[in-house]
């Protein structure tokens, strides 16, 4: 098993988190190039040596063009998952922004998904975290383990103002955490850098053991006269690795659903696939008493347990929900446009290790192709595929 450990007493935030990775050595091009398939434009990332009070390290820059320009939680995600990334690094990218826009709404008492996000929805951070997650999945990480965090004191001018340290968000974020507060003046930790953590499911306080690969210092921007302003993370390995980069852990909830309607559960159905469920299936079963109906299973992300519960008790007459944790094997998928004579489909081609398994042409465009020549799907299926 390999371990990310984090050791914060100046705080974390996303551009310390890239510099620290690079200095686990992490090549910064081959990072800049895995960055380019979300389709951005306009930006840089540099990454120099540096000093803070005699601590030698990197020092992560991120210059775009762009400003002020916001983007809701579903206008991420829809991003994320639209790009090559790897599934892993998806799956990771996005739940550290759920973390966040969780947070947020929480703050301004509205939806995850309509949150627009300000200085955590830039440019820059979009690269922090998607650039934290790629990190991660090179290093084969199976966990991340962290110190107390120091989160500062003072005020922080961000879009709404001034706020007081811990901001908002960040303070919604570290809730139940070991945090210190006053070990500096200014932000010390931010909305960024705590979501990189509570969304990577980070424990905190556990006796951390194993042999270290590597270790790297990541530098805040900031020269403070009273800490030295570093985050110093190390990568330990014990035993081994309980799960290839090939794999990642999926959550199967499955309820016993026997005097609810089929269109109440086909209701329930597109609630949970509209809510980022991965998969949602029907068994039919014989419940006692010779009563007909349906075993639902949902199959979700670890960080959507109580989201996908509650939806489920909210919408179904059930009174309980079993779960278990899976390990899966997964293909790399890459999704592609191509031209064809009826009109441009998406591909989505399957890879494992390198090698081509199966290409298949998104459902949704063949539909529509069908609709707008009025042929059946089969045959405009035929058409394409020759």
């Amino acid at each position: 098993m390999r371990t990310l450990y984090y050791n914060c007493p100046a705080g974390i935030s996303g551009d310390m988190n890239l510099a620290a990775m690079v200095g686990l050595g992490i090549d910064p091009d081959r990072l800049r190039a895995e960055l380019a398939k979300l389709g951005l434009e306009n930006w840089t990332l540099s990454f120099e040596p540096a000093d803070r009070q005699g601590i030698h390290g990197l020092r992560c820059e991120v210059r775009f063009e762009e400003s002020h320009h916001h983007r809701t939680f579903a206008t991420i995600r829809e991003l994320i998952e639209n790009s090559s990334l790897a599934p892993a690094v998806r799956r990771d990218a996005i739940a550290v922004f759920r973390c966040l826009a969780e947070a947020e709404g929480r703050v301004h008492g509205i939806a995850a998904d309509k949150v627009h996000f300000h200085e955590v929805g830039a440019l820059d951070s979009l690269l922090d975290i998607v650039g934290a997650a790629i990190c991660w999945h090179w290093l084969g990480v199976d966990r991340l383990a962290a110190s107390t965090l120091e989160l500062g004191s003072g005020t922080v001018t961000c879009a709404h103002g001034k706020m007081p340290v811990p901001a908002p968000a960040t303070a919604r974020l570290v809730e139940s955490l070991p945090v210190r507060m006053g070990g500096t003046t200014g932000e010390a930790t931010t909305p960024t850098g705590a979501a990189l953590l509570v969304g990577k499911q980070c424990s905190f306080g556990s006796v951390v053991e194993g042999r270290t690969v590597a270790s790297g210092v990541g530098l805040g921007a900031r020269e403070d006269p009273r800490i030295a302003n570093a985050l110093h993370v190390t990568l330990l390995e014990s035993g081994p690795s309980s799960r290839s980069t090939d794999c990642d852990r999926v959550i199967e909830l499955a309820t016993n659903l026997d005097d609810l309607s089929p269109e109440l559960i086909g209701y329930l159905v597109e609630l949970l696939m509209s809510s980022g469920a991965l998969d949602v299936w029907q068994v039919p079963a014989t419940f006692k008493k010779g009563r007909l109906g349906c075993v639902l299973s949902v199959l979700i992300r670890p960080d959507q347990l109580a989201e996908m519960t509650d939806l489920i008790f909210r919408h179904s007459t059930t009174l309980g929900i079993r779960w278990r944790e899976w390990e899966r094997s997964l293909l790399e998928r890459i999704s592609t446009e191509r031209a064809t004579p009826l009109g441009t489909v998406r591909v989505k081609t399957a890879t494992w290790r390198g090698e081509t398994i199966r290409s298949k042409v998104e459902y949704e465009d063949l539909r529509r192709l069908a609709r707008d020549h009025h042929l059946s799907l089969s045959e405009v299926q035929k058409r394409i595929e020759s």
